[in-house]
């Protein structure tokens, strides 16, 4: 009998995996009233967009939660509004869970946005490289007896 309840119980839980839904999703339920009231996309989506600063942000909660069906949300939100986003799940293919380091979590940053970098139009941050590299020689004016630098945006 407790065999029988224990299979049971084995596949009541593996019936139920919980995914990511993509933004936008019809099956999304909202569910502010329980979590709090935080709109995703008004709230940290505008605090991100507007902060003249870096920013850094930690979105956690309880596994099957939601969190990364709200960050697919958030993501939908600043790609609309040109910002450029780096998401990936770094526990899938990066970053052993049971055993992760700071420097772990930091090259699978570097990697992933190393290879969206690759696949994105460089003609922003070339621009932003140029707007910095004026900014410095201006800056450091008279004292200034460097080489200039090219950046090309077609590569």
């Amino acid at each position: 009998m407790t065999n029988d309840i224990e299979a049971l119980l084995d596949n009541i839980y593996n019936s139920f995996t919980p995914m990511p839904l993509p933004a936008g999703d019809p099956q999304y339920v909202e569910c502010r009233e329980v979590r709090g009231d935080v709109e995703i996309e008004q709230d940290l989506g505008k605090s991100i967009r507007r902060s003249k600063d870096l920013t850094c942000q930690l979105y956690s909660g309880y596994r099957g939660a939601g969190k990364t069906t709200e960050l697919y949300r958030l993501q939908t939100y600043l790609e609309k509004k040109n910002c450029f986003v780096v998401y990936f799940a770094a526990d899938q293919e990066d970053i052993s869970v049971q055993d992760v380091q700071y420097t772990d979590i930091l090259l699978a940053c570097t990697r992933h946005l190393l290879a969206q970098l690759q696949q994105a139009d460089s003609t922003p941050i070339a621009n932003w490289l140029r707007d910095r590299y004026s900014r410095i020689t201006w800056s450091l004016g008279a004292f200034y007896q460097g080489l200039p630098i090219i950046v090309n945006a077609a590569q």
